[in-house]
């Protein structure tokens, strides 16, 4: 009895040196490089031979739901493809029953087992009898694959082929798990390098030293590997510049206060020199690097093109520089026209009492009316234009000059001006100049011709936009204007002083004048419509 107890416990303790073996080899082979399907069939031999049996790995396919064959020992390529697919579930075999439950499916007798029926002419072809079935499970519970055993005669395990089984089944877990590590590790490192690559950016991991340890391909045009804060001939093509136009030194540069534990973002402008010795504008960023106990373990640096963007601010600061200053010339001009007129207008009023021939002095009193309204038009062009040279709202100039028509010429006991214009209609400041002009004299015209000595009326000035064109609307109510107003005569036949200009300023905005007098049904007035392109 003792003789064989001692038999049976050296049988255990070679066989616990074979498993160990297999084992330390197998892990060997999958450290040192080898492949996976090499490190697992060194363990399913080992099972096969210590269990004197035939052995299989089944892995879980990717979406969970069959097992494909993996490795094998003793089994015929004909059971290995017959069995390659095994669906997973509560009424598959062995394998599918184990994956699925997580647990050890061990079938004594398989032509006993309804599970295995459809398979029956499979098994007695190839004389397995039973089967046994171990989860390959990771150390998150993840089912991984299966563990089989077949053998040709009906049995079930005892505890050491368990304890075999067992270690074999955890060895096998330890592979297939690396193995899966390293293939995301591989596809992560692999993306990761083809983003880096195609990143819009440099891209740098440097250091403590200052040493590159990985760079993208935009990186190494900017650098020679080396972090231009730790590198003296580096840095020379690095140049950034204080508030106050003075160097940025060195130990101040992003990547110097990074490896301080500073995070500079969004950055610091600088000047790049390229291999060919044209400068470039880009802006620097970088962030320290930390291991798991926290210490700064080196920086990453990202380095933006920013040169277009740069010269583009230059440019516009320039131009709005050029703009402030002709902006002050062309205030400062027209300050200077509005006290010309205002000085013309004095001098013409004096003159004006002097004057005793009366066709002289309606010369001169048309004179004098004429200059006092362009004095109006070019104070209110320049109020309206203060904040800007370019454009102004129509209706805000229009209502303003009405204001000043109505103070200076109109009695408000006989007549009253009328502004009708749409806000938000922008307009140059020229075009402005020349429709306040015509808009002065077709009122003064209407004024001074429309209606009688006691006659009371109302002349409407409206403004509107008209797809791409501007219409301008001069009406009055009064009886109509003679025709020695000359609004009926063709230009440059005999018209009066305002009409020509009328006539002119049209032209210089390109437009077409349009004038209707009262009709035979009784409308009375006269209306001037003007059309030009915005």
């Amino acid at each position: 009895m003792d003789d064989q107890r001692a038999e049976r416990d050296g049988g255990g303790a070679r066989r616990s040196e074979r498993l160990l073996l297999a084992q330390k080899t197998a892990l060997e082979r999958a450290i040192g490089g080898g492949g996976l399907d090499e490190a697992l069939a060194l363990l399913v031999r080992a099972g096969a031979e210590l269990l004197g049996a035939r052995a299989a790995i089944f892995l879980v396919n990717e979406g969970g739901l069959t097992l494909r064959f993996g490795v094998a020992a003793g089994l015929p390529d004909a059971y290995t493809r017959a069995v390659d697919g095994f669906e997973i579930g509560p009424q598959a075999p062995s394998c599918g029953l184990a994956a699925h439950s997580g647990e050890r499916v061990v079938v004594e007798n398989v032509a006993l087992d309804p599970r295995w029926a459809p398979y029956h002419a499979l098994t007695r072809e190839h004389g397995i009898a039973a089967c046994w079935s171990t989860p390959i499970r990771a150390v998150n519970g993840t089912v991984l694959g299966a563990f089989t055993i077949y053998h040709a005669t009906p049995c079930a395990p005892g505890p050491l082929d368990l304890e075999s089984v067992d270690l074999l089944t955890h060895t096998a877990a330890l592979l297939i798990e690396r193995d899966r590590t390293e293939r995301e590790r591989q596809a992560s490192e692999a993306l990761l390098s083809s983003v880096l690559e195609h990143l819009p950016v440099g891209v740098a991991v440097y250091d403590t030293q200052g040493r590159t340890t990985r760079n993208n391909r935009l990186m190494r045009d900017y650098t020679n590997g080396s972090l231009p804060s730790a590198d003296d001939q580096e840095a020379q093509r690095w140049r950034a510049f204080h508030s106050d136009g003075c160097p940025v030194e060195r130990s101040a540069f992003p990547g110097a206060r990074a490896l301080k534990g500073e995070i500079v973002v969004p950055g610091m402008d600088f000047l790049h020199r390229a291999a060919d010795g044209t400068e470039h504008w880009t802006r620097v960023s970088a962030a320290p690097l930390r291991d798991g106990d926290g210490r700064i373990s080196g920086v990453v640096a990202v380095v933006s093109d920013i040169d277009a963007e740069k010269r583009a601010a230059q440019g516009l600061a320039t131009a709005l520089d050029e703009a402030r200053r002709s902006e002050l010339v062309a205030h400062e001009m027209s300050h200077r026209i509005m006290n010309s007129f205002q000085l013309l207008h004095g001098l013409v009023s004096m003159q004006t009492a002097t004057v005793t021939d009366p066709a002289a002095r309606k010369a001169v009193e048309q004179a004098f009316s004429r200059i006092q309204a362009m004095a109006l038009v070019q104070r209110r062009l320049f109020e309206a234009t203060r904040n800007d040279l370019a454009t102004l709202d129509a209706a805000d100039y229009l209502q303003r000059l009405g204001e000043s028509l109505t103070g200076a010429f109109i009695d408000s006991g006989r007549c009253t001006l009328v502004i009708d214009a749409a806000h938000g209609i922008p307009m140059p400041a020229a075009q402005a100049s020349s429709m306040g002009l015509i808009v002065t004299e077709l009122v003064l015209n209407a004024l001074k011709h429309a209606f009688g000595a006691q006659q009371q009326g109302t002349v409407t000035v409206r403004f509107e936009a008209c797809g791409n064109d501007r219409r301008l609307t001069v009406t009055d109510d009064g009886t109509g204007l003679p025709d020695s107003a000359g609004t009926m005569k063709p230009a440059g036949s005999g018209q009066g002083m305002g009409m020509t200009l009328v006539h002119g300023l049209v032209r210089q905005l390109g437009g077409k004048l349009e004038i209707d007098r009262p009709d035979q049904g009784g409308r009375p007035g006269t209306r001037f419509v003007l059309t030009f392109p915005a």
